[in-house]
This record gives structure tokens, C-alpha cells and sequence, in this order.
């Protein structure tokens, strides 16, 4: 049942998916603690070998390509446990830019990339909870940008080059836009009431994915202006 205290704005544009009231006492809060845990586990992994940090990058992956199957188990308690781990080893895996940006522009640098992301992030999801364009059909498009930019990130390592990687940032970010849209059509039309977890891990790594890429770019244009 829709929670009819919403304005009727927003609650037009909800469609027959996921109701509000999860979203909003399910998706919402899990998807901050989720950051939470990652940031906090960026700031005590700080000093880690780069190997565990590796290790960390890999499992992360590991949880998001299974997470399909994970979050429909019964047994939510694991499935909340592994969502978590999941956000704790994200944070783990964020080290090294982190790490770059914090040498590049220093902490500011870094609060500077998140605020931005927080605003973009805010913007991208307001549209989407007051339109009524219906975002699903652009799964296909940008899961062939999302597998083109990973070519092109790992052609960076060996290439190199700062223009090439500001490129590779920017659409980062479009890319990334394009997935909260989509990502929040899907939730109102195709997830329903149980899938809050893997709404969460989906809005999260949205998340994860526009601050990394606008802190790539906030880090290379500020080092050009030394």
C-alpha cells in the first residue's frame, strides 16, 4: 500500500515497483550506513599493505557480481552482513585514490569531490522521483559504456596520460548519471518490496562511481593549475 502523505507530484511518477515506504525506511537508510562503513573503513585501512587492499578490490567485485544472487536469499541477517562487507571492503578498495587525491589537493580536495557528489547525486535522484520518463529502457547502453570504460581504464594503465584519463573521468561520471536514472526507474517499476537490498547495493555503487570519477577530475585539474 502507497503511503498517501507524499505529494501527489511524487507519488504519480511511483509506478507498480518498489513501494515508497521501503524506499524511504529500507533503501534510503541502508544506502547511508553503507557509505558510512565506507568511509570508515577507507580512513582505518589507510596504512594497510597494498596487497590486503588488492585482496579487497577483488572481493569487492566478487559480492557485486554474485549480489543477484545473495540478496534473494532468505536469510536476510547474511544478506545484511554481506551487504555491509561489501560496503567495508568498497572503502578498503578506495584507498589508493584516495590516497592520490589526499597528496594531490590534501583532505579538502577530497571533501570538495564528495560535496559535489552529494549534490549531483541529490539532483540525479530528485528528477528521477518527480519525472515521468521511464529511464529502464537504457540498461543495455550503459552496461556496453560501463564494459567500454573498463577497457579503456585498463589501456590507461599502460598508456598513461593525464588527457587520457580526464576523458575516461568525464564519461566516468555521464556514465554513472545515467545509471541513477536508470537504476531508480528500475526501482519504481521493477523492483518489488524485497529486493530493498539489492536496490541499496545498486544506488550505492552509483554513488561510488560518480565520487571516484569527479574526484579524478577535480584531482587532474587542480594539479594542472599548480
Amino acid at each position: 500500500m502507497r503511503n498517501e502523505r507524499y505529494a501527489p507530484t511524487y507519488a504519480s511518477t511511483w509506478s507498480t515497483g518498489m513501494s515508497q515506504r521501503t524506499f524511504d525506511t529500507k533503501v534510503l537508510p541502508l544506502f547511508g550506513v553503507g557509505l558510512l562503513l565506507t568511509g570508515a573503513a577507507a580512513y582505518l585501512g589507510k596504512d594497510l599493505p597494498r596487497g590486503i587492499l588488492i585482496a579487497a578490490m577483488i572481493g569487492e567485485i566478487a559480492l557485486v557480481f554474485t549480489a543477484g544472487m545473495w540478496q534473494r536469499n532468505e536469510n536476510r541477517s547474511l544478506n545484511m552482513g554481506l551487504f555491509f562487507l561489501l560496503t567495508a571492503l568498497g572503502g578498503l578498495a578506495m584507498v589508493p585514490i584516495l590516497s592520490w587525491a589526499n597528496l594531490v589537493g590534501g583532505p579538502m580536495l577530497i571533501f570538495q569531490a564528495l560535496g559535489v557528489t552529494g549534490i549531483t547525486f541529490g539532483g540525479l535522484m530528485a528528477y528521477s522521483l518527480t519525472t515521468k520518463r521511464d529511464f529502464s529502457g537504457m540498461g543495455g547502453f550503459l552496461m556496453a559504456a560501463i564494459l567500454g570504460l573498463i577497457v579503456a581504464s585498463i589501456v590507461n594503465i599502460f598508456v598513461g596520460g593525464t588527457t587520457f584519463s580526464l576523458i575516461i573521468s568525464v564519461a566516468g561520471v555521464m556514465i554513472f548519471s545515467g545509471f541513477v536514472l536508470y537504476d531508480m526507474s528500475m526501482i519504481k517499476k521493477a523492483y518489488s518490496d524485497s529486493d530493498y537490498i539489492m536496490a541499496s547495493i545498486a544506488l550505492y555503487l552509483n554513488f561510488i562511481g560518480l565520487f571516484q570519477n569527479i574526484l579524478r577530475i577535480m584531482g587532474i585539474m587542480g594539479s594542472r593549475d599548480d
